[in-house]
């Protein structure tokens, strides 16, 4: 049973208190949901049969007279800080009570089953149990309405975003519904879901949820001070442990919004598990390409530098196996890789790689998951986990097509992606096209290059300028070269996408054979592992980059950061709208841009001829609305699709 704190830490008032039968203390503990297991038939001395104190949970000496044993921590109040009160061991609010099985101090019913599982049966399926109990408790106890002032129900019903008991600031809990609804306006943000936690503006109104460690990290091994726009909501409602469905442009801060929740839950299941080692995997980070997964994990160590018990892994292909096991071996609690290569893994040494520890799973460029052919694979890796567990998944996109006018319900991401989530948030940012302030939405029609009403809608970037040229096949390579031997528009490093493995080697040659000044490189998945990073950092390098320009095929069009790149030229045009906005997402220029700094937008050249009359349609009208200053005339033979 609970022991309150007047009882085990206070000596009774008068010695002429009555003694109390402990049987019938028994029949008052269950009347309140307890469990006959977890009432002790002795007390502190081996005595059974009475006690000197007459309490009762309900009126006794309790600090809370009058109320009922908390059933659920949601319904604790949190600690005061400015007196010596004791807090709870599992979630940190107001220790009510003190656990009669371990001596820790508990703020409910649900915290003390957690810590008395920990404690003596640690191999047990802790969060099982804890589902179980929760469950229980609600259908028995539907009818408690005692609530702490910052309740926050939407994280009753996950179990390890209550172990991280995020709980909103008090100039978050206080923002008003119109207050709220300016944010999300002025960030172009749309938000769908129920049960919604407020968004942020700062990350310093998650001080304590994030810990003094991973916020000092933030903001001087990453230097982020201000959320960005997506990160506003995604943040909080990653916090709460809700699944997410994010679609937002190129920089907007994704790999931040999925990793600040992510870094935070692994903490407190580090502190649930006693900092085991081998404790983890607790996350699992998938992305369809090695340089996403290594920015990704870059950024992931910087983020937990100095945090104990916080380590990661890179499981892609073209390293050795060998490292990678070894790094397992070790002990491990986030995992970020290829879904190849995670499968690989997974199915040959499923010891090392224990999936089945997995509480969050997130998806990075999900459409290029779902629409590359590794959906079978993650659908392989998503069955290995625990049946038992909670689980938080999160996809991310740059162009998911999560949105369709006639049809919201029905985009075919939305049909995949409800094999994985579980009723999601679905975040999204429209883009606005016009500088003057005209609140145009940027979504656009045609996810597949077809002119449709009912088609997809995808985002385009309005933070580069795109000028499109009518190019035949046979003169592709001389209005190239005349475009990068003319200072007027070459920007080193320049990005030059072409379709194909063997195109990006041709057109490398031929660019060294008509002008042997230019450092050029060809980037495609032929590669070796270090050569393709070798690539990446000289492309990187900010003292002075080493390549004037890169012929690459998509390897490099989605997620990669390249902060140096100012101009992508489209030498082959791509066959959907959303590879196209991926590829000229590299030319985003880092940092604000103001109003009046156009000529600091990145530049994206396209070439486009009959063969690409396929997407034409949806392209020339996803064009025509855009402001002047961001789009040049466009080609004569395009004008026919307005």
């Amino acid at each position: 049973m609970f022991i309150p704190r007047s009882i085990k830490r206070k000596q009774p008032d008068t010695i002429f208190e009555q003694p109390i039968n402990k049987k019938q203390l028994t029949k008052d503990v269950l009347s309140n949901g307890s469990s006959s297991d977890d009432v002790d038939d002795t007390d502190d001395n081996g005595n059974d049969g009475s006690t000197n104190t007459n309490f009762n949970p309900n009126t006794g000496n309790n600090s809370q007279a009058g109320e009922s044993v908390k059933q659920l921590s949601s319904q604790q109040r949190l600690v005061d800080t400015n007196s010596d009160e004791p807090s709870c061991i599992i979630c940190g609010k107001y220790g009510e009570y003190i656990n009669d099985e371990t001596e820790n101090d508990v703020c409910s019913m649900e915290c003390k089953k957690i810590d008395t599982d920990m404690s003596h049966h640690p191999k047990l399926s802790i969060a099982a149990k804890l589902e179980q109990q929760v469950q229980q408790s609600r259908t028995d106890h539907d009818t408690t309405t005692q609530t702490s002032t910052l309740t926050q129900h939407f994280t009753a019903e996950n179990v390890h975003a209550k172990w991280t008991n995020y709980q909103e600031s008090e100039s978050v809990y206080t923002m008003t519904r119109a207050q709220r609804d300016a944010i999300l306006k002025a960030h172009d943000l749309v938000v769908r879901g129920g049960r919604l936690p407020r968004p942020i503006t700062s990350y310093d109104q998650c001080y304590t949820t994030l810990g003094d460690t991973l916020y000092n990290n933030l903001e001087t091994n990453l230097g982020w001070h201000m959320a960005t726009s997506i990160q506003r909501m995604a943040v909080p409602v990653g916090l709460a442990g809700r699944d997410l469905y994010v679609s937002a442009p190129t920089h907007s801060g994704k790999t931040g919004a999925f990793l600040i929740p992510l870094v935070v839950h692994c903490q407190s299941l580090n502190a649930i598990h006693r900092y085991k080692r081998r404790g983890g995997p607790y996350a699992l980070i998938i992305a369809p390409t090695r340089e996403l997964c290594q920015q990704i994990e870059n950024i992931t160590k910087q983020m937990v530098q100095n945090i104990r018990n916080l380590r990661t892994a890179l499981l892609v292909g073209g390293q050795p196996l060998a490292t990678q096991l070894h790094r397992l071996k070790t002990g491990v609690q986030i995992v970020i890789g290829t879904p190849g290569r995670i499968l690989d893994i997974a199915k040959h040494h499923p010891a090392l790689l224990r999936l089945f520890m997995v509480r969050m799973v997130v998806l990075d460029e999900a459409d290029a998951i779902f629409g590359l052919g590794f959906e079978h694979q993650v659908k392989e890796i998503m069955a290995r986990l625990s049946n038992n567990a909670v689980l938080q998944t999160s996809l991310f996109s740059a162009t998911m097509d999560g949105y369709s006018e006639k049809d919201k319900g029905d985009s075919i991401m939305k049909r995949k992606m409800q094999d994985f989530l579980n009723a999601p948030v679905e975040i999204s940012i429209r883009s606005v096209d016009d500088d003057d302030g005209n609140d145009n939405q940027s979504w656009e029609v045609g996810t597949n290059g077809n002119d449709n009403s009912g088609g997809d809608l995808v985002a385009a970037t309005s933070s580069v300028r795109q000028t499109v040229l009518w190019v035949e096949n046979n003169r592709k390579a001389k209005r190239l070269l005349s475009i990068l031997s003319d200072p007027k528009y070459f920007m080193p490093p320049t990005l030059v996408f072409v379709d194909s493995r063997l195109g990006a080697e041709f057109l490398t040659r031929a660019i060294q054979k008509q002008n042997g000044a230019l450092r050029v490189v060809a980037m495609h998945a032929d590669k070796d592992q270090d050569e393709r990073a070798k690539i990446v950092a000289g492309i990187n390098d900010q003292q002075g980059t080493a390549w004037d320009v890169v012929v690459s095929t998509n390897i490099l069009a989605r997620g990669i950061d390249l902060p140096c790149v100012r101009l992508v030229i489209n030498y082959d045009m791509t066959t959907t709208l959303e590879e196209y906005i991926h590829r000229i997402g590299r030319a985003v220029i880092h940092g604000p841009l103001t109003r009046n700094a156009k000529e600091r937008r990145g530049w994206a050249i396209t070439f486009v001829n009959k063969e690409n009359q396929n997407i034409l349609p949806a392209f020339t009208k996803m064009l025509s609305r855009k402001a002047l200053h961001q789009v040049t005339p466009l080609p004569s033979q395009m004008k026919k699709y307005l």
